[in-house]
């Protein structure tokens, strides 16, 4: 392989190493509690609520067989 010389040449001193941009560790781990969209206890109630809809239809559908229902 051939040898390449080395930037900024003659007599210069050398540059300090470029920082990263990307965030540190630390930085990520406190900033990511604001996470976009629904948490996990709201789709947890959400859903709770349209089982117990679902259910309290299905049992008054059940019930209106039998005239006894309220909305079937």
């Amino acid at each position: 392989m051939a040898k390449s010389t080395p930037r900024g040449g003659r007599g210069q001193p050398a540059r300090a190493a470029a920082k990263s941009k990307k965030a540190s560790a630390a930085e990520v781990e406190m900033t990511g509690g604001d996470a976009p969209g629904i948490g996990i206890e709201t789709g947890i109630a959400i859903l709770t609520c349209i089982v117990l809809l679902g259910a309290l239809a299905l049992i008054d559908k059940i019930q209106g067989m039998n005239g006894d229902g309220i909305f079937f």
